[in-house]
């Protein structure tokens, strides 16, 4: 009886062990053939699709728009990336590790493990109006890891007023602990600067090591969010709309950020769906961006 007891208990062992170390692929779209996955850009990695030995699981290290990524002189496939259609793996062009194009050139800033207490300074560089919050070189969840995205929200906020959501980005909600954002942007074109840190404004993102908190600097633009669309910017005020143009332009520069990593929660955020703002075209946002 002992022995049947060891023997049962080597094999329950041994499938829990099978199981921990053949997880499933991210996505079973993403069980694909080992080379069409390297042509898409990708890495084919073996042990986690079922079929044949040349189907694996394909990841792309590179997940970017893809007209950013055609910009930047690469070559985009459909398929192995999370988030909006329009985020496709990127191969080739001159981006890097993940970056893509854009015309902003190299950072005079590379931060990292650091509070970003420059912000203020790098907006009145565009020549906009800035607000700087009480506290906000102090402010954060621990310091930024670094930037190398920008993330671009609307508050979903009430109707009136120039940046009536400032008392929730700076505080937060009874769900969500503040900080939620190191920047906010009225319906002046007035930038407030609240937070020098780390901030909660991302959740789960397509890639955290570029969009996560601790890597993106996040910017709430008060706005409704109404009507929710994808296409143009005609429910912005255009001195709000030109001054966000400005001041992004403006944070490329200083950190270094390409513009195919300035990209709107709702294409950053996981699962897809899950976030819908900005409410404008962020592929005109971006064209904007140069």
């Amino acid at each position: 009886m002992l022995s049947t007891k060891v023997f049962i208990m080597v094999f329950c062992l041994a499938v829990v062990h099978l199981r921990a170390t053949s997880a499933a692929c991210w996505s079973t779209n993403a069980c694909i053939d080992k080379g069409v996955c390297t042509n898409l850009g990708g890495a084919a990695q073996a042990g986690h699709c079922t079929g044949a030995a040349h189907i694996q699981c394909c990841t792309c290290p590179r997940c970017i728009d893809e007209t950013a990524c055609r910009n930047s002189g690469g070559t985009p496939g459909a398929g192995i990336c999370p988030g909006a259609a329009n985020i496709k793996c990127c191969k080739g062009g001159n981006g890097g590790g993940g970056g893509g194009g854009g015309s902003t050139g190299p950072a005079p800033s590379k931060p990292t493990n650091t509070m970003l207490t420059g912000l203020a300074d790098i907006l009145r560089s565009a020549g906009v109006n800035v607000v700087e919050v009480a506290g906000w070189k102090t402010r954060g969840h621990g310091v930024m890891a670094s930037v190398k995205g920008i993330l671009v929200h609307h508050t979903a906020g009430p109707a009136t007023g120039d940046f009536p959501s400032l008392g929730v980005v700076r505080d937060g909600t009874g769900s969500l602990a503040g900080p939620l954002a190191q920047l906010g942007l009225g319906r002046s074109g007035t930038w407030w600067v609240i937070a020098a840190g780390r901030c909660y404004h991302a959740g789960s993102t397509i890639d955290d090591s570029i969009y996560g908190n601790s890597n993106a600097i996040g910017i709430e633009a008060e706005g409704t969010g109404l009507p929710a669309t994808d296409s143009g910017h005609a429910n912005w005020p255009e001195v709000q709309y030109q001054s966000y143009i400005k001041g992004v332009k403006a944070l490329q520069k200083a950190y270094g950020v390409a513009t195919a990593r300035v990209i709107g929660h709702k294409e950053a955020a996981v699962p897809k769906g899950r976030k819908i703002d900005p409410n404008f075209s962020m592929a005109e946002f971006r064209s904007k961006l140069g």
